[in-house]
């Protein structure tokens, strides 16, 4: 079945925000065997659209997507001066993973021709609308996006979910003119509006201003804290009026306040995903500092001149040179940056589970998705020395992107070669990892091997 796609076109003026790209609902074990570690690797050349889900009404659902120009491939038009993109976008519509029915399917043919297509963004929406007599219930979209000019595609799963009119993704976050936007994070002072299905006239609005505990690594005991779910204050906004976060920390939008479900806004900071100021590079820091070396980064905080060289100085000692400070510096904060798009919850997601093991170990060899979980899988799956994660999806008021590592003592070992390697001026990856295993099970086999007898 083809739905009909309006396909808009305009200027590069937001920052891209893709960490809810990602948005994971489970899965079983029949649909989620394939390994969908690209989906957590930037190296790919294939175009990376941000969706935004929006339930219209109780039949349809409407799926926005956006690109940059940058992720297409633009052939010159025959005697013209025009550049033109094709790519096309199709889906299937799955009952579950457990049970990967299909209820329906669409493929859109797409284009875009400009004479200068640098600096754009692709944006456009289709209707998913067989749900009449479904029932309300949770649905999985499986979707690719394919670049035609370069044969490349990009293939994501996104969580339907039909299960309640007061989710989150029965309210649309646009700019001023109704334009969606495709993040759930907004520094202060910029204007919002919140469509919400069956126009409610008033939101009830819970802030939330606190101070969360950096993720442990993966061999200590997990955080014993609970989240006090009594916000810090609640008020009520005119739902067709523009708004705007007046201060850091997150907000949570209700119809009904006599359920948690809702729409929630983070204000995390102003640059937020990226590192804009060495201040913003502290905390990150202390997954590979001593105790002491963290609290001197703290006691400088203060004074900006002093804690640019104090972290100057930690990188340059552990390269040897200028130039291999640059090198390592930069690859270990594009990894925060990185886990702040995948990875943000209530929380950025550097601080979170998921995010300590991206910055410190690299995007994972392997990702497989299960009921409520995913793993993670470093270098050989089979070797002696293993390198397997286990995330457990929480259930959450505020996010559907907030999962919970399973830890255990045995990752003391790889864990402390990892650090070791940073503190060393190397930039950690999967492939050292790889390296470990192989002289592990080399040195396992010597050890099995049999006596030689004269």
């Amino acid at each position: 079945m083809i739905h009909k796609a309006s396909f808009i076109l305009f200027k590069l003026m937001l920052l891209l925000g893709g960490a809810w790209l990602l948005q994971s609902c489970g899965s079983g074990s029949s649909f989620s065997r394939p390994n969908v570690n690209y989906l957590y690797d930037f190296r790919s050349l294939a175009p990376r659209p941000h969706y935004v889900v929006y339930h219209k009404n109780a039949d349809t659902s409407r799926i926005f997507y956006r690109l940059s120009s940058e992720e297409l491939l633009y052939v010159r038009q025959a005697n013209t001066n025009n550049y033109k993109a094709d790519f096309t976008i199709k889906y299937k519509l799955i009952d579950s993973f457990e049970n990967p029915l299909v209820l329906d399917t669409a493929e859109f043919k797409l284009g875009d021709v400009e004479e200068k297509p640098n600096g754009k963004v692709v944006f456009g929406y289709f209707d998913v609308a067989p749900f009449n007599g479904f029932g309300r219930k949770h649905y999985i979209l499986d979707i690719t996006i394919v670049d035609n000019n370069r044969n490349l595609s990009f293939n994501n799963f996104l969580c339907l979910d039909r299960n309640s009119t007061h989710s989150a993704q029965n309210y649309l976050l646009t700019d001023t003119i109704g334009n969606p936007l495709f993040k759930n994070h907004l520094p202060s002072n910029i204007p919002f509006r919140i469509d919400c299905r069956q126009n409610s006239p008033v939101l009830y609005v819970s802030y939330y201003k606190r101070n969360f505990p950096l993720a442990l690594p993966p061999y200590s005991s997990p955080n014993k804290t609970t989240f006090e779910l009594a916000p810090d204050t609640t008020f009520l906004v005119r739902a067709d009026t523009i708004l705007y976060l007046a201060a850091e920390g997150f907000y949570h939008f209700r119809k009904d306040t006599t359920q948690w479900a809702g729409f929630t806004l983070y204000n995390f900071y102003p640059q937020f995903p990226y590192v804009a100021t060495h201040a913003q590079m502290v905390g990150p820091m202390r997954y590979i500092t001593t105790k002491r070396e963290y609290n001197g980064l703290l006691e400088a905080g203060g004074e900006k001149a002093r804690l640019r060289e104090e972290i100057n100085t930690f990188w340059l000692e552990r390269s040897g040179s200028m130039e291999r400070s640059k090198i390592l510096l930069g690859s270990f904060f594009n990894r925060v940056q990185e886990a702040n798009l995948l990875f943000s919850s209530y929380i950025e997601g550097w601080k979170t589970d998921r995010g300590i093991m991206y910055i410190v170990y690299g995007p994972p060899d392997k990702v497989y998705r299960f009921n409520e979980s995913e793993a993670w899988i470093y270098g050989d799956e089979t070797s002696s020395l293993s390198y397997y994660f286990t995330f457990s999806k929480l259930n959450n008021p505020f996010t559907d992107n907030d999962y919970q590592l399973s830890r255990s003592s045995s990752y003391r070992y790889g864990w402390g070669q990892a650090i070791e390697a940073w503190r060393n001026g190397k930039v950690y990856t999967s492939k050292d990892i790889q390296q470990e295993q192989n002289e592990s099970d080399q040195r396992i086999r010597a050890q099995q091997r049999a006596p030689y007898w004269y």
